[in-house]
């Protein structure tokens, strides 16, 4: 049966009794990452759509022209290459405060072994437990400052006023943004455009194992 990637992905996730946050921590992606794309909102790379297709257990599609997949089933599979590698700079360390808010400690530390589309992605090692559970101490958020930000999604913010924050965006209309606690644990946040200086994608959040001193030869 034809369908597009995303719905295939769903009704398999259905199956397998799979939710969006347990796909988002086997992919190091958050949940909110992992609904933009199965609603269609935001498109994914061709090497998140193979991940996702391999936990799945989808070894192989058949892509037609009008942009829908269909599940192939053979007793064979034929290899079609390796999922794109990468490292992502590690440029300091996030020591948390209250309700999302941290002290940025800016070196370049180290690299995370991990794939992103942006060449100017980064990310900061997360000290601290205010963002338990969502985050834990000892892990990386990785931040793509080229990432287009939508409702829902994770954000890296930084204020005219040197506040640092990680917050999910409610919305951003009428020259404000709404900034909600990861963990809803504190109240919403409302801030002018004005007084924000930058605030970028979160990508992912990824456990200490991805974590290398330098990069491999």
């Amino acid at each position: 049966m034809k369908r597009t990637w995303n719905v295939l992905a769903k009704a398999k996730m259905k199956e397998k009794g799979l939710s969006q946050e347990r796909l988002g921590e086997m992919l190091g992606k958050t949940q909110g990452a992992i609904a933009h794309w199965l609603n269609g909102r935001r498109e994914p790379c061709i090497e998140d759509i193979a991940k996702i297709m391999e936990i799945l257990s989808i070894r192989e599609l058949t892509l037609h022209s009008d942009a829908t997949v269909q599940e192939t089933k053979r007793d064979e599979i034929e290899f079609v290459g390796m999922l794109k590698e990468g490292s992502v700079p590690v440029l300091g360390e996030a020591v948390m405060g209250v309700d999302g808010e941290f002290d940025m400690q800016e070196n370049l530390a180290g690299y995370l072994q991990i794939f992103s589309p942006d060449p100017r992605a980064f990310s900061v090692r997360v000290k601290g437990d205010s963002m338990f559970p969502r985050i834990t101490s000892g892990e990386f958020v990785v931040v793509e400052p080229a990432s287009a930000v939508c409702a829902g999604d994770d954000v890296f913010v930084r204020t005219t006023a040197g506040r640092n924050m990680i917050k999910r965006l409610g919305y951003h209309r009428e020259g404000s943004y709404q900034l909600l606690s990861v963990n809803q644990q504190h109240p919403p946040l409302t801030i002018d455009e004005k007084d924000i200086d930058i605030i970028y994608f979160v990508a992912a959040i990824v456990k200490s194992s991805r974590y290398v001193e330098t990069i491999p030869d």
